[in-house]
């Protein structure tokens, strides 16, 4: 029995639903048993039953479910006097942002013991903290675009001096899908941008804007070891100034997604080593998407990692392995077969 959990309360709320609905279809095809689990925009778990498709909203008349440290069970009322029960092999979190990606419900489900697909507490909490990834990567000898991490706005002067450059992104330091990002070259910009960004997290980063191809490549754990996918290079098209929330969802045809990317097989070969070391360095699990940046000079710089990556259609996780020989319900397959052993060891 899989329990696949989507929705949050986090900013990325609808992007999980659709990639939710991507791997709902993949389990159930594989023959699964899947307990849906919508959380609401209130952080309430509710109950939406084991559908034959996913749903595309969080019903939120559902009944609440409730976990039980030690059980490796889900608990919700059919009404006041008649409680259900469901034993629960596995938690399948298609969340992202906070409470999703950053340990939460990894913990949860640790003290629950129930297995849980994916990175764990550590790796997700590390990995969520754009600033700490960072921090760690550097001391460990990855190459990362320069950075000041903030929690009160530091003058634009300052910024410009520190950073070596008048064009930067502004960005909350926990968040995903580009959400409170910000490309800014003025002091006014900036102070708008902070403010945006410090809405979503009380920790602000500030990056030098890296002029170079953006590089993306996949990363799956199974029996046999590590497993990076062939690459792919996210194009924008003209007039979008970079890769944002908006770009990424709403607009048709505004980037292109190019899987696998045409580079030299030695700049290849650099990457995908350079992902499985990173994967490991920060003690990641199962799978993982790894961003970076490839200058003109053939430098190559981490942009940052994704622990839950993306199932929708324009998510570039699936589309990067799809071209390396897996097929979706493969791919979802692997991921929960790993899981599946990793809890055995519970």
């Amino acid at each position: 029995m899989i329990a696949l959990i989507f929705g949050g309360r986090s900013a990325e709320h609808r992007v999980s639903l659709r990639s939710a609905a991507t791997i709902h279809a993949a389990l159930v095809e594989l023959g699964h048993q899947v307990h849906c689990i919508g959380i609401d925009q209130k952080g309430n778990w509710r109950y939406q039953g084991k559908p034959d498709v996913c749903p595309s909203e969080v019903d939120g008349k559902a009944s609440i479910v409730s976990l039980c440290p030690g059980r490796r069970s889900l608990t919700y009322a059919v009404d006041r006097h008649v409680a259900v029960d469901i034993q629960i092999d596995l938690l399948f979190p298609a969340l992202h942002g906070q409470w999703g990606e950053d340990g939460s419900i990894q913990g949860l489900a640790a003290m629950c013991g129930i297995p849980c697909v994916g990175t764990g507490i550590l790796g997700s909490a590390v990995s969520m903290d754009k600033d700490m990834t960072k921090r760690l990567l550097e001391y460990s000898g990855v190459s990362v675009a320069p950075w000041i991490a903030m929690r009160a706005m530091r003058p634009w002067e300052e910024v410009v001096e520190c950073l070596g450059s008048t064009f930067v992104f502004v960005k909350p330091a926990n968040s995903g899908s580009s959400i409170g990002v910000s490309r800014v070259s003025s002091a006014s910009e900036y102070a708008e941008a902070y403010t945006a960004a410090a809405q979503i997290d009380t920790k602000v980063l500030v990056e030098a804007e890296i002029l170079g191809r953006e590089i993306e490549c996949g990363v799956l754990e199974s029996a046999s070891g590590l497993r990076a996918s062939v690459l792919g290079e996210v194009v924008t098209k003209h007039g979008i100034k970079f890769y944002d929330y908006h770009a990424k969802y709403d607009v048709a045809g505004a980037v292109e997604l190019c899987v696998p990317c045409e580079l030299p097989h030695q700049i290849v070969n650099s990457i995908q080593e350079l992902s499985k070391t990173i994967f490991r360095c920060l003690a990641l699990s199962g799978y993982a998407r790894i961003d970076f940046f490839l200058e003109s000079n053939g430098a190559i710089l981490l942009n940052e990692v994704n622990t839950l990556p993306g199932f929708t259609s324009a998510s570039m996780f699936p589309k990067m392995f799809q071209k390396s020989g897996f097929t979706l319900p493969r791919l979802v397959g692997e991921i929960v077969d790993h899981a599946v052993s990793c809890g055995e060891r519970l």
